[in-house]
């Protein structure tokens, strides 16, 4: 993983805005230009007051002056639902009745200033020679219900790290907000604080996060994490700092196997470093070290094998039962550049991964030399993948503006959600219902937004 605040090979961003297709004078009450671009200039820089005058600052800030300038109306609804799509607002609260191809170009504009990060050198234009196109779709899930707001609003306190939204059931869904750990409720439209930030250590500044067995945990800059509870009616517990495993900051935690009770993580180091840790005991289960970084680790249902992504063009299977000291089991090769995400199917037998080349793949474990189907983006890295709980779909969130969802019966059909923004995860129901997206943005505010399955999938 990059380290934070510092772009490797940017791509993109020009150094003075470019004028929309059309010239438009639609502005709305609210914020000029300037104030934008000031607060916009005062989310990006670090909030520790530094200013890193490196690449990956000069490129955000670009971008967001440019999207700035280009983009001059304000939200009207906090809270959006499908009838009012129908009276022309978008699932963001923006109204666009009569002007939707204003909407078109400055989606657009985005697409061509959005900067891309590459941490090796590549050719993307390659990368999209080799990729799929999926029929395109609307079909799949449909959207309900959006709240949007800074009350939910994620923090993306790394640009390359999304995972920061999970959903225990359709009524409970977890993100991480500036005063810690929040539960949203989209049926009953109510918010709640159910891990405050005071109850963290000193300093914590999260960089991943996961819930699920009925518990949160989080990781830092640190190589610190904690764990607590997400049912508890008492308030006078305390999140439980698990201490340094490492020094280094924690880029990835995932739900590890649970046998018989017993629970587990895996946490995956910044240095290399894999740990299975026992969730009841906190004790480490089992380490692996890599030459490189682990950026996302994820693990099977039965536990026996285990996917590790990282700074590397190979992500790796490996046999959970076997040493620690023992090679992968397998390679996944065919990345241009380091990977980010990774997820196994239900039936463990496929794997997802996500690239800064731009693409999702998926393999087959069995035969795992190529991959079974390869997918791009439109605005830049697959930060996020997943599959739905049944297995039928598979959402590959990009770091803003798109969240495609795949159906997996033969990777044939497409459904691209388009919103306005930095996306802070996407995350399914357990019961593959309802898919959850955070949003986290400088210029469009946060959100957190619904959509439901459609009956006859």
């Amino acid at each position: 993983m990059s380290t934070p605040g510092v772009a490797e090979h940017p791509q993109g961003g020009n150094t003075t805005p470019r004028p929309l297709p059309d010239e438009r004078d639609n502005r709305t009450d609210g914020d000029s230009t300037a104030d934008i671009v000031h607060q916009l200039q005062q989310l990006v820089i670090d909030t520790s007051g530094q200013q890193d005058q490196t690449a990956d600052t000069d490129h955000s800030l670009d971008f967001l002056t440019s999207a700035a300038h280009a983009f001059e109306r304000a939200a009207v609804l906090t809270h959006v639902t499908a009838a009012d799509l129908r009276r022309g607002y978008d699932m963001q609260g923006y109204q666009w009745k009569g002007i939707e191809d204003h909407k078109r170009h400055y989606m657009g504009y985005r697409r061509s200033v959005y900067p891309q990060f590459q941490g090796i050198v590549h050719n993307t234009y390659e990368v999209q020679k080799q990729a799929l196109e999926p029929e395109l779709v609307s079909d799949m899930y449909s959207f309900r219900y959006s709240a949007l707001g800074d009350g939910y609003k994620s923090q993306i306190n790394h640009f390359q790290l999304r995972d920061l939204v999970w959903a225990t059931s359709s009524y409970d869904v977890f993100f991480w907000h500036t005063e810690g750990v929040h539960k949203w409720n989209p049926w009953m439209r109510t918010r709640e604080c159910i891990v405050p930030r005071r109850r963290f250590p000193q300093g914590y500044r999260l960089s991943a996060m996961c819930a699920g067995n009925g518990m949160v945990f989080t990781g830092d800059y640190r190589g610190r994490y904690c764990v607590a509870p997400l049912w508890n009616e008492s308030e006078t517990w305390r999140p439980v700092a698990m201490g340094k495993l490492d020094v280094d900051i924690i880029n990835h935690i995932a739900l590890g196997h649970s046998s018989g009770g017993a629970h587990s993580i895996l946490v995956a180091h910044n240095n290399g470093s894999l740990h299975t840790v026992d969730v009841a005991t906190l004790s480490i289960r089992q380490s692996r070290s890599f030459d490189w970084a682990v950026n996302s680790c994820a693990q099977t249902d039965d536990g026996r094998l285990q996917c590790a992504v990282g700074d590397n063009t190979s992500g790796v299977l490996i046999d959970a039962r076997a040493p620690a000291e023992s090679p992968p089991a397998a390679y996944l090769g065919g990345h241009y550049d380091y990977s980010f995400a990774c997820a196994f199917s239900p039936d463990a037998r496929l794997v997802a991964t996500g690239s800064q080349d731009m693409a999702a793949r998926v393999f087959d474990v069995r035969w795992p030399a190529k991959p079974l189907a390869m997918f791009c983006g439109h605005i830049g890295a697959m930060r996020s993948v997943s599959f739905s709980p049944c297995g039928r779909f598979l959402a590959a969130a990009e770091p803003a503006d798109y969240v495609h969802i795949y159906d997996t019966h033969g990777f044939a059909r497409v459904q691209d959600i388009e919103l306005m923004g930095e996306v802070a995860g996407a995350t399914f129901s357990p019961d593959s219902g309802c898919l959850f997206v955070g949003v986290a943005d400088a210029l469009h505010g946060g959100g957190l937004l619904e959509f439901t399955v459609n009956d006859r999938h």
